[in-house]
């Protein structure tokens, strides 16, 4: 069957190489920096904004499975609130490529994080943060770009630092509105080892353990930050499914900026 690539298909490709192609010259360039924050991993971590603090955030992931190629442009807005207090908003730009079916692209379902930092680090005690993710049936389902329903995912967020090692744990369950037989736990686990004051390598193993079924999906993902100035970073990852029902290899730049 011959694969029909549409325009819009096309010009939603082309932007997708030309902000990933932006980000690696970015990355290329910033040999020479200051402080570390930004991260290309899914394990979220206890470090919020301060009040009235904004980051920006663009994001470009590929992802590579058996039947089908991924391509998204994500655009994150950052919120520092109250002391401990963030909010952040993602919305994605999806374009799918199937193998047996057209390429089609389009906007994807926005995610809403809202996290409070409820005990902060001690020298015995680690940072302990809670957190709610919304996901918001924004993308077209008829195209495959999104999901009906809301889902809601609490989590609970745990980390501790030694010298310059940061382990990350998350533990959550994800309720899937639309069909409760989709449930699935989050079990997140990441570390991040600062090499210098501008540069450190991160890792993670990111999981969604199914409740009520099989289709558990394990991905091990590792990457590298580096700081530009103290208000940009980019950052790269890659990462590789570890189960039949993950997708087979990940990769992940980006570029967080402070606009305030």
């Amino acid at each position: 069957m011959t694969r029909v690539t549409t325009p819009l298909a096309w010009r939603g490709l082309n932007r997708c190489r030309l902000w990933c192609g932006a980000i690696v010259l970015l990355l290329f360039l910033g040999l020479g920096a200051a402080a570390v924050d930004a991260s290309p991993l899914d394990t979220e971590d206890t470090k919020t904004l301060e009040p009235g603090q904004v980051e920006f955030e663009l994001q470009g992931d590929y992802e590579k499975s058996p039947d089908e190629k991924v391509w998204s442009l994500t655009t994150t807005l950052n919120i520092g609130v109250l002391p401990g207090l963030e909010v952040d908003v993602d919305a994605p730009f999806v374009l799918l490529d199937p193998d047996d079916e057209s390429t089609r692209g389009g906007v994807g379902d926005v995610e809403l994080t809202i996290k409070y930092r409820l005990l902060d680090e001690t020298e015995r005690r680690p940072a302990f943060m809670g957190a709610v993710v919304l996901r918001l049936p924004t993308g077209d389902e008829d195209r495959g770009l999104g999901e009906q329903g809301v889902d809601v995912q609490p989590l609970a967020i745990v980390s501790k630092t030694f010298g310059p090692l940061t382990l990350t744990l998350n533990g959550g369950y994800t309720f899937v509105t639309r069909d409760r037989d989709l449930d699935f736990w989050v079990v997140n686990g990441s570390f991040e080892y600062e090499i210098t004051d501008a540069w450190s390598l991160v890792g993670e193993v990111v999981s969604e353990l199914s409740a009520q079924q099989g289709g558990d999906v394990l991905v091990l993902r590792a990457g590298t930050v580096l700081a530009i100035t103290e208000g940009i970073e980019v950052y790269t990852a890659v990462g590789f499914g570890l189960t039949g029902d993950s997708p087979d290899v990940t990769v992940r730049l980006g570029v967080t900026i402070a606009l305030f």
